[in-house]
């Protein structure tokens, strides 16, 4: 997921189905990978901020100038397993 979620590269994921998630779902997430003795594990993820007041998505998923810095991009796999979680 790290590869791809936080780098910004979208080519790599072109013709892949994939889900956004919140860029701090994904920091919160590495961070108790890599010590979960020490670090909470994240809660849910919450998509609420994508979604305008008419429960549409407030990007454009295919423009990549619309990704911005708290949009992360993950492959269905990666949200299959987060979702398994």
């Amino acid at each position: 997921m790290h590869d791809n979620a936080l780098n910004g590269n979208t080519l790599l994921l072109e013709n892949v189905p994939c889900s956004v998630i919140p860029v701090q779902f994904v920091r919160s997430w590495l961070q108790w990978l890599l010590r979960p003795s020490e670090i909470p594990r994240p809660g849910t993820i919450d998509n609420s901020p994508f979604i305008c007041t008419h429960e549409l998505l407030n990007f454009d998923p295919n423009d990549p100038t619309d990704l911005d810095e708290t949009i992360a991009l993950i492959t269905r796999n990666d949200w299959d397993a987060l979702e398994e979680l």
